[in-house]
């Protein structure tokens, strides 16, 4: 692939970044933090100076050249303070992760930090001292963590490509929530010099895009041996190996937690594989889930408890009791549980080892399951294991993984599945991930889709009557906001379900609450047409300075209509029905 094909890959979704830059230099920086996606971004003069320079570089010589990207906030930047999701942990690092000097020095431009679970321990996103990122498909559920706001950035259009982190599972579950591919490549292939250890002997800095063609550009650029990691392992890729037959689960390996809708997928995308001709054989997956075990009831807990436990018992206070629950039972393993767990592993990795000499191409669901932001709040432990079921084993068996959507489920979640081989197989893995691709199999997100921002203010919110006409076509939630206060709210009761109805009046107007939906622009036209009147759209004046079209109501309509322009939102009023 040549370097012009590998930009053109990428550069679009930065160009249409930089228009909104532009157009927003006020407010983009406040934004990105009001969203819980970026803990810091970078400041707009310095980006808008980092974008002039690159007018004047040469593409052949930065084959990244003006990509944004974002970096997960375990890894260093220059510039940046690393947090590692806990603000008292937060220090100015004197140089970037070397990772991140590698996309710099092709072009690439960082353009924040991003949220996550406090020191990479847990694979919600909901284990922060900066708030909560969203999942764009569906606000009540969890984003997926730890490199929740690395997985919400592409979500939400911020950056074509952004930086993770997977120890357990933290660079494939949020891309398994949010839609997107996540890329964890053979340990050692990428530096993580500069990276905030969770398990220094496991970590590996992970790739998330919306586009599978984005990640062998970014990890080539990525993928070059660091002599100052002790980790640090020469790229010898093994030989492409052309096969069509993968290695699945056995039926009662497998465990969805009750998710019917994940286990239908599940089953639906199998046996899709075999009608486009790849040869499935059932394998028992029961020696790599006891792998998994391992890795939090063994002693790698201890690892944890090396990296940052001092710090911890230090600073009690300012880490999240969960968090602290977990790194500190670090502190109990004996030198002798370690070697039981060694053993233990060790016989595991034989029967590994077996497998692979006849597979080289495994398949598994991601998750078996996603949970509400409420579900996670009262049993964060116990749902937290469940989401590692599929993850937890592979960096202690030094398996190479790419998680890849395959559906939208009920209730616009996603459901992805993930290949995965052995060390030094990353390459075989893109080769089949793209081969699948040409076979029409998965649900990869569109390399042209274009977005308009859509306000609506009753039946279409979240929750609300209609919300399936905009999940059904597509539409991803974006924000809650204001319109300024030069508008009326109306209840318009004598249609079914009853609607809002907005309209300008400068001088007797109000605030009123709207939702920002982006909805895809081919799809825009079918979706008006199923509005009737007295409804229709026109452009609302937003009290953050934008101006976004959004349902407006005639005025003949009015007549008869129920003010509720004091209430300010749908909801209010709905209550005040009750």
């Amino acid at each position: 692939m040549t370097i012009q094909e590998i930009q053109g890959l990428i550069v679009d979704d930065f160009r249409v970044y930089k228009q909104t830059l532009i157009a927003n230099q006020q407010l983009i920086h406040e934004k990105l933090i009001e969203e819980n996606i970026f803990i810091s971004a970078l400041d707009v003069k310095i980006l808008s100076e980092k974008i002039d320079q690159t007018q004047n570089m040469c593409p052949n010589k930065y084959p990244l050249l003006g990509v944004p990207f974002a970096a997960k906030d375990n890894i260093d930047v220059a510039g940046y303070s690393t947090t590692a999701g806990c603000k008292a942990y937060g220090f100015k690092p004197d140089d970037s992760a070397f990772a991140v000097k590698m996309l710099e020095a092709a072009g690439a431009i960082c353009i924040g930090k991003t949220n996550m679970d406090q020191f990479a321990t847990g694979l919600v996103g909901t284990r922060s001292s900066y708030g909560i990122s969203k999942n764009y498909y569906n606000e009540a559920y969890i984003p997926g963590g730890s490199s929740s706001g690395s997985a919400s950035a592409i979500t939400a259009g911020y950056v074509p490509f952004s930086l993770g982190t997977d120890t357990a599972g933290s660079g494939r579950v949020p891309a398994a929530f949010q839609n997107l591919i996540g890329f964890k490549p053979s340990k050692g292939i990428i530096s993580t010099s500069g990276v905030v250890p969770a398990c220094k002997s496991l970590d590996c800095v992970s790739i998330f895009a919306k586009k599978l063609q984005d990640i062998e550009p970014v990890l080539s650029v990525m993928a070059a041996y660091d002599p100052n990691d002790t980790y640090s392992r020469e790229n010898k890729q093994l030989p492409i190996s052309y096969t069509n037959t993968i290695a699945v689960p056995l039926k009662e390996n497998l465990n969805f937690f009750g998710n019917i809708h994940y286990e239908k997928a599940y089953h639906e995308f199998i046996e899709s594989l075999k009608t486009k001709g790849f040869n499935i054989e059932e394998i028992d997956f029961l020696p790599m889930f006891e792998v998994a075990k391992l890795l939090y009831d063994g002693p790698w807990v201890a690892e944890r408890y090396h990296s940052v436990g001092e710090f911890i018992e230090q600073n009690e206070t300012e880490v999240l009791a969960i968090i602290k629950k977990i790194i500190l039972g670090g502190k109990k393993p004996s030198a002798s549980s370690y070697f039981d767990a060694e053993y233990k592993l060790t016989s595991f990795e034989k029967t590994f080892k077996n497998y692979t000499e006849k597979f080289t191409i495994f398949i598994m669901p991601t998750v078996g399951s996603i949970y509400t932001l409420e579900e996670i709040n009262n049993d964060p432990i116990h749902l937290n294991s469940n989401l590692g079921y599929y993850t937890n084993f592979m960096n202690l068996l030094d398996c190479s993984a790419i998680a890849l959507p395959v559906s939208i489920t009920e209730g616009n979640l996603p459901f992805g599945i993930t290949l995965f081989s052995t060390a030094f197989n990353d390459n075989n893995l893109l080769n089949m991930a793209n081969s699948m691709c040409k076979k029409e199999i998965l649900n990869l997100p569109s390399t042209k889709t274009k977005y308009i921002d859509l306000a609506v203010c009753g039946a279409h919110k979240t929750g609300g009557t209609l919300n399936y006409q905009l999940l059904e076509i597509g539409a991803v939630y974006k924000s809650t906001v204001k319109t300024t206060s030069e508008y009326r709210f109306y209840a318009l009761e004598d249609m079914v379900p009853p609607r809002p109805g907005l309209v300008k009046d400068k001088e007797h107007g109000g605030q009123i609450e709207v939702q920002i939906w982006k909805v895809p622009s081919k799809e825009l036209s079918g979706f008006i047409n199923q509005i009737g009147a007295p409804l229709g759209f026109g452009k609302v004046s937003l009290e953050n300075g934008k101006s976004v079209t959004s349902f407006l109501c005639e005025n003949f309509a009015l007549e008869g209509a129920k003010e509720i322009t004091d209430l300010q939102t749908w909801e209010a009023y709905l209550a005040s029905k009750i």
